[in-house]
């Protein structure tokens, strides 16, 4: 209690003033609660500061990874087309059980495998990046999000919804990031910004592409196929990668945009 006779909270959600500090358990305190030896006091807009390095270092290795997926995928479906056309030429599966298989046969699977990897790697940093933009932009006090805290994740493990709910936890997303953040809360203010036509873009590809592989994977399924079927399996496969690649690039620069938009 001060001399005023009002009560000073010792803790809150969020910061109640500059000088209020956040603790190890996710709460923020008033300064006379610091502990510190030295009697420093952290300012919540230098955490936010802090904040937006650790964004940007997960931004750029969330770039990287997705940016190399889409170029190994790229290279994989050249690989792809030329094995597709050299089936179409012989008429028959090029290699089957104990034979070597082409030079090309290898190329396409390794440059896919190497694909796939980073393909992995990238969705796990995918996640990582949503889940935390997601957080910050709560912690910023943005309110009536729909799809916000666990849906971050959980929106790209449920099956066949996954074609659906990501993209609107990053509508969501896209647009709290475009409300500067000037200290105070930004509410509901977000509402009436508008999503992008590259974010539609970016979703329209990727949904296009998985799509594509499912087709290729029914038509390659069936060990008594005729080998026009596989090849046609593996010319759309390889377009698939192709326009995964094009999802791949948009979503990049999807990202980027959001992550500059944040640091206002």
């Amino acid at each position: 209690m001060h001399g005023t006779g009002r009560y000073r909270p010792t803790m809150a959600d969020r910061p109640r003033n500059d000088d209020w500090w956040l603790a190890s358990d996710g709460k923020w305190y008033p300064p006379e609660l610091r502990s510190d030896a030295d009697g420093s006091v952290t300012s919540p807009m230098d955490i936010h500061d802090a904040s937006r390095v650790t964004s940007a270092a997960l931004t750029n290795a969330t770039s990287i990874a997705v940016a190399l997926s889409s170029s190994l995928f790229i290279v994989a479906a050249f690989f792809g087309f030329r094995v597709a056309a050299d089936i179409r030429e012989s008429g028959e599966v090029l290699s089957t059980v104990g034979e070597p298989a082409t030079a090309n046969e290898v190329a396409f699977g390794a440059w896919l495998s190497f694909g796939l990897l980073a393909f992995v790697i990238a969705g796990v940093l995918v996640i990582a990046w949503t889940y935390t933009t997601s957080k910050a932009l709560d912690a910023r006090g943005a309110t009536e999000r729909r799809w916000s805290g666990g849906w971050a994740i959980g929106s790209w493990l449920i099956p066949i919804a996954n074609f659906v709910l990501p993209k609107l936890v990053f509508n969501e997303i896209e647009k709290a990031a475009q409300v500067p953040f000037l200290g105070d809360d930004i509410a509901n203010t977000w509402r009436s910004e508008t999503r992008t036509q590259l974010a539609d873009l970016w979703w329209g590809l990727w949904v296009t592409g998985v799509l594509a592989s499912q087709v290729a994977a029914i038509l390659a399924s069936s060990e008594d196929a005729p080998a026009s079927a596989l090849a046609d399996g593996l010319t759309i496969n390889s377009v698939g990668l192709l326009v995964m690649a094009g999802a791949g690039v948009a979503f990049v620069l999807v990202i980027r945009r959001i992550a500059v938009f944040s640091r206002r």
